[in-house]
């Protein structure tokens, strides 16, 4: 029953903390997205405003150039974060330090938002979709988008399986393949559950306010957890060495909460919801 309860504890521990780097992480992403979206709007003589569940624009009609600037080269945006982000993990996931789990979580949610964008948008008038009608490409043409789209998520999936069993070094001196599923639902599915759970409800009472295409776009996830569960069992079991400097090393399974991310967190999340509940004009 110790050992049980231990190792429930444990697992807990890595979703707690995995769920509070997820947050500032979707935050850090959609809201810059938003603010920089808003600057490229706001340059073309649009009025602007941000709320806690996205930005408004009023002020003028939209032609096809303004279009292609907000909604394709603002969504653009997400890919260069992912891809500054994905070298920044790149370079810290062998060291045993928590902040890489934020870079991680940057990264995977900056693409998959540029690319569920891309396939909401193949078929709804949201995001890179509202570029794409301004450009009346043909239904087979965005069909070819989409399927490539969730194409390129299955395979990042697959290609973030070392991303994310290198991850586990922050709590095991070595990942046994047996226990690889395990570690994948406790560092990346709970906590994107949970965390998802926690954007939905942060979202009310305006949940509705884009016909639903933000929560679609994040729905997309599954193609990447498709990628990322895809024979995961097959990899061999790893054994993590200390590579810092001060040889800060996990020498047994252990795991502590991390404070300080949930206290910003929910600082992050308060700021958002109360200071922006009335609008933040540009």
């Amino acid at each position: 029953m110790a050992d049980s309860l231990n190792t429930k504890n444990f697992n807990t521990c890595i979703v707690v903390n995995s769920v509070a780097y997820l947050l500032i992480a979707y935050y850090l992403v959609v809201f810059s997205f938003n603010i920089f979206s808003m600057i490229l709007a706001k340059s073309l003589g649009f009025d602007v405003e941000l709320f806690y569940y996205g930005f408004t624009h009023t002020g003028k009609e939209w032609t096809r150039n303004e279009t292609i600037m907000v909604f394709f080269v603002g969504n653009a945006f997400t890919l260069v974060v992912a891809m500054i982000f994905e070298r920044l993990y790149s370079k810290q996931r062998k060291y045993s330090k928590g902040i890489k789990i934020l870079y991680l979580w940057v990264y995977l949610i900056a693409i998959i938002w540029f690319l569920g964008n891309i396939i909401i948008g193949s078929f709804f008038n949201f995001g890179i979709g509202a570029a794409i009608r301004a450009y009346r490409i043909p239904f087979f043409l965005r069909l070819i988008f989409a399927m490539s789209s969730v194409a390129f998520l299955v395979v990042l999936g697959i290609k973030a399986q070392k991303h994310v069993r290198v991850s586990a070094n922050l709590y095991f001196p070595k990942l046994l393949s047996s226990d690889t599923g395990s570690f994948f639902l406790h560092q990346i599915l709970f906590p994107l559950i949970i965390g998802l759970l926690v954007i939905i409800l942060l979202k009310l009472p305006e949940l509705a306010r884009y016909n639903f295409m933000d929560l679609y776009v994040l729905f997309t996830v599954v193609f990447f957890l498709a990628g990322l569960f895809f024979r995961f069992g097959s990899h061999e079991s790893i054994t993590f060495k200390s590579h810092d400097s001060t040889k800060d090393q996990v020498r047994v399974r252990n795991c502590r909460i991390s404070y300080f991310p949930i206290l910003i967190a929910v600082l992050v999340l308060a700021l958002i919801r109360i200071g922006l509940m009335d609008g933040l004009a540009f």
